[in-house]
């Protein structure tokens, strides 16, 4: 991989793990502090994923590489460590195992189809390069839609209330 040693080039993945695992242990931590936003927290932290997967070739500098990749197991980990607590936020705790289901479906679809689909785009274009972008950029968009979610959860939180009052006064 671009003058890194293939050893080192292994350990890269290992390096991925124990961001992500250290990130998980510290999100938790930080969610269980009274005043902390998860939805927030996932969405910054998604972006920053996202925006480091794109700039993921700017180097290919050893050092470079392992920042990446301890960066992006850092920021990916809250997803994993905060799903249940965002559904449960959004849903309610009746909708949980529905909505969990629902997203590992997604997920596991993304997982199957984004190896091939990355295959594809080194073929076409001659490097992974545009693999990178093309995540990068997905991952930053799942993010950035993710961002208005609690004002639509009021809103639709809001809208509900309202029928139910509506609907109570006419019975």
């Amino acid at each position: 991989m671009a003058g890194i040693e293939p050893s080192s080039a292994m350990f890269l993945v290992s390096v991925i793990g124990i961001g992500n695992t250290v990130g998980r242990v510290v999100c938790g931590l930080a969610s269980s502090i009274p005043g902390v936003d998860a939805l927030i927290v996932n969405n910054i932290f998604i972006s920053l994923g996202g925006l480091l997967t794109m700039l993921s070739g700017l180097s290919l500098t050893e050092g470079y590489q392992f920042f990446y990749a301890a960066c992006f197991g850092l920021s990916i980990s809250v997803f994993a460590s905060l799903r249940s607590i965002l559904v449960v936020d959004l849903l309610g705790l009746e909708k949980l195992t529905n909505a969990f289901g629902l997203l590992l479906l997604f997920q596991g679809v993304a997982a199957a189809v984004g190896a091939p689909i990355a295959g594809a785009f080194k073929d076409a274009m001659g490097s992974y390069d545009a693999s990178f972008y093309l995540s990068g950029s997905l991952i930053f968009l799942s993010a950035a839609i993710c961002y208005p979610l609690k004002r639509i959860n009021q809103w639709e939180k809001r809208k509900n209330e309202e029928k139910d009052s509506e609907n109570s006064l006419k019975s």
